[in-house]
């Protein structure tokens, strides 16, 4: 079940209820739901996707010498359970469904699908960040979940964190079968990404992501009043993107809480030059142009925004 659920009335091969969501391999390609799958699991379904998942958290439980809790972990009823409060939430009973699951999560909180399961609800709820948090904890248990990982990237993308995106699809793609449904969905997206960022940018994917994590690092150092080294840092994201208006507005918001009015006033200008609806930069130019002569601008101003989806801004 993932959190980007789509309609579809292709029922399970072996239940006849459920919706079929995994294509299983020694149902002859046959679409069944995940708590099926988990039932009829066997050796004979190696190369599957979902078989080399609990195949590849077996060995490192194993590695740690705790089978025991290796067994809990991968419990069928667990995880039917998990699979049943998740079909009635998508059904339309939301607060059925989140009682069923923090049920689950008070009795078996080490169990990674009980924590699967309260991120894909917080997602059908559009509670993004409670999605990311509980995912987050399921894949601490179970770092191979494909279907955690994917439901992880759909909820980065409604936040808005392109970084956590594309690196959560990424994760898919390492984890997963290459004709998964998931997988290919991955694919696609990070694709479609990697086309729009080299036309509007001309950078590679990587680079990118290298550029956003300069400038979460140089947010910070502002956000910690670090001016300095934040304008330093902004500088760098722009050596690599010269076109971040971002970055130009938060220089530009750096100048001014130091005092430094022309600086300040050069970089918004520089920022509304490449986008001139930026909202942050108009709004503290315009705060800036109606301070009196040689004050800061307050250093309690800084706060984070989403004017553009996928970065930070002042």
């Amino acid at each position: 079940m993932q959190a980007d659920t789509e309609k579809t009335k292709i029922k399970c091969a072996v239940c006849i209820s459920a919706k079929g969501k995994r294509i299983c391999r020694i149902r002859e390609e046959s679409p069944i739901c995940s708590s099926c799958c988990a039932d009829i699991r066997n050796p004979e379904c190696s190369g599957c996707s979902y078989y080399a998942d609990a195949e590849k958290y077996g060995i490192e439980k194993m590695k740690k010498g705790n089978f025991r809790d290796f067994t809990a972990r991968i419990e069928p009823e667990v995880d039917k359970a998990v699979d049943n409060a998740l079909k009635i939430a998508e059904k339309g009973d939301l607060p059925k469904g989140e009682i069923l699951l923090t049920g689950l999560k008070e009795k078996y909180p080490n169990i990674y699908k009980v924590q699967y399961g309260m991120g894909t609800l917080h997602a059908m709820k559009g509670n993004f960040r409670e999605s990311v948090f509980f995912l987050n904890k399921c894949l601490e248990q179970f770092p191979y979940f494909v279907e955690a990982w994917f439901n992880k990237a759909v909820s980065h993308k409604n936040l808005g964190d392109l970084g956590n995106t594309i690196r959560s699809f990424r994760k898919v793609i390492e984890f997963g079968g290459r004709e998964d449904h998931l997988v290919i969905k991955a694919r696609r997206f990070l694709a479609d990404m990697e086309t729009s960022i080299a036309r509007n940018f001309g950078l590679s994917l990587d680079l990118y992501l290298e550029s956003m994590d300069e400038f979460e690092r140089a947010f910070v150092e502002m956000q910690n009043k670090e001016y300095e080294k934040a304008i330093t840092g902004f500088k760098n994201v722009l050596a690599v993107n010269k076109y971040h208006p971002q970055s130009y507005g938060n220089i530009g918001l750096c100048y001014s809480l130091l005092g430094h009015r022309e600086e300040a006033l050069a970089a918004l200008n520089r920022a509304l030059a490449i986008d001139p609806n930026y909202q942050p930069a108009l709004t503290n130019r315009a705060i800036l142009l109606n301070l009196p002569e040689g004050e800061k601008m307050p250093d309690d101003y800084i706060k984070k925004v989403d004017f553009y989806k996928g970065t930070g801004e002042e």
